[in-house]
């Protein structure tokens, strides 16, 4: 039927093969804000962002857009020309397909006239080329166990208790203060948008104490407060040296210094305030990491001397254990290593998947034995849930995951409070987040 439907529109619309985003056309901006920036070389500019609406039935593709900023007196005093774009700016190609019914991110960098003008409003028209929706097949039936809590760009997740936990939508690249968080109840299967519960204490005055004043250094500074109750805070400075402060940042430690030929990518928190941080240029890169306490405490080698993996490593609880993907003596798998000591251990060989997959989640049973879930990509590229058990020494197989990213996205994952649940997110395209009962889908037993 809606293919039927998406046939007599392009018929009735023949011949039209642009549409501006005007008031009855289907292509709708649906929110704007203009923003001051600082572009790559330094200079600030002035940007137009936002998310454009298909609101008809028709698909388009080659969607471009374009911005007129005007003065209080209405007067014409900067354009530009933009972009759909994904929840981190990065243009998407001109070939992506703007389904009916669905919103995008778009960036507009706007250019002034002349240098002093005041732009007081923007208007922004889009046009894009009309095609007939992809027919996709039905996405396959998510196994049980595995459950969709929401679609979209999801970049963190924190677990409250057993049956709560919040997620954050937006850039990964992004403080926690500048993504929109939302809370979700596995009992009720219900999701409410909130405030991050440690935002209202990133103030003025926090920044200062932590020397993150500038804009540039605190939007690198990787802001992150331990979860399991806030209060001690991590963050690295201008020249990446990773702190750990108080909630109102006294009483600094130094964890590692100067690291700023290496680039912080994520921060895994642990249990009892431990974490793990790992460092990488981009995807395909070897992924370089420590583990230590909120409390300044190392738990691992530096990260210079840290043995590089192919994967973001797994962590122990306590951050005193690592799993590593290497090559070594020609066998490609996955490694045991002490976090303060050299040397590995082979755990199971099987081919690696880039670092933008989720590294190994790890769980101690009460007996001792180690439970080392993992993304292992299959002989098709698709990915698959695996467990591998230390007692027995056996790699099980246990779900696909839902899970399809390019080379420029990525997937997390963080274990519930009870080791009962893994809440999936991944960013890009085609993110979301999604729930894992470990239980219902074999666990690790014998």
């Amino acid at each position: 039927m809606r293919r039927l439907l998406v046939l007599v529109m392009l018929g009735l619309l023949m011949g039209v093969a642009q549409i501006a985003a005007a008031q009855d056309s289907p292509l709708t901006i649906q929110s704007q804000t203009l923003t001051p920036e600082v572009d790559v070389y330094g200079v600030p500019v002035l940007n137009v962002r936002g998310t454009l609406l298909n609101a008809g039935v028709v698909a388009f593709t080659d969607v471009t857009l374009t911005a007129t900023g005007y003065n209080a007196a209405g007067e014409a005093v900067a354009e530009g020309f933009g972009y759909l774009v994904n929840a981190c700016h990065a243009a998407l190609p001109y070939e992506f397909v703007l389904e009916p019914d669905v919103s995008q991110f778009y960036s507009i960098p706007l250019e002034l006239y002349e240098e002093g003008v005041t732009v007081d409003r923007v208007e922004v028209n889009a046009t894009g080329t009309q095609t007939i929706p992809a027919l996709t097949p039905d996405a396959a039936p998510l196994p049980e166990g595995i459950t969709a809590v929401a679609t979209g760009e999801i970049v963190n997740v924190e677990w409250i208790d057993a049956e709560n936990l919040r997620f954050a939508g937006g850039c990964y690249r992004d403080l926690f203060t500048a993504q929109s968080w939302r809370e979700y109840n596995l009992l009720a299967a219900q999701t409410t948008p909130i405030e991050h519960p440690q935002a209202a204490r990133v103030t003025d005055a926090l920044r200062a104490q932590l020397g993150l004043t500038e804009p540039i250094y605190f939007q690198h500074s990787a802001l992150s407060y331990d979860p399991t109750g806030g209060r001690r805070l991590v963050y690295q400075t201008e020249l990446s040296t990773v702190v750990t402060a108080e909630a109102d940042g006294a009483f600094k430690r130094i964890v590692f210094e100067k690291l700023s030929s290496y680039s912080l990518e994520g921060l895994q928190w642990l249990r009892e305030g431990r974490f793990l941080a790992y460092y990488y240029g981009s995807t395909g890169d070897p992924v370089s990491y420590f583990t230590a306490s909120v409390d300044g405490q190392t738990l691992s080698e530096s990260v210079p001397k840290s043995l590089p993996s192919l994967i973001v490593p797994g962590a122990s609880p306590d951050g005193e254990r690592l799993v590593i993907a290497q090559e070594e003596a020609g066998i490609t798998g996955y490694y045991l290593k002490r976090a303060a000591y050299p040397g590995t251990e082979l755990l199971f060989e099987h081919p690696a998947p880039g670092n933008n997959w989720p590294g190994p989640a790890w769980v101690v049973t009460a007996d001792g034995a180690d439970w080392l879930y993992a993304a292992l990509p299959a002989d098709d590229g698709s990915a698959r849930l695996a467990c591998y058990n230390s007692a027995t020494q056996t790699l099980t197989d246990l779900a696909p995951l839902p899970l399809n990213l390019t080379s420029e996205e990525r997937a997390r994952w963080w274990l519930s409070p009870d080791d009962r649940f893994l809440a999936l997110a991944a960013n890009g395209l085609n993110g979301g987040l999604w729930l894992l009962d470990l239980m219902a889908l074999g666990g690790c037993a014998d």
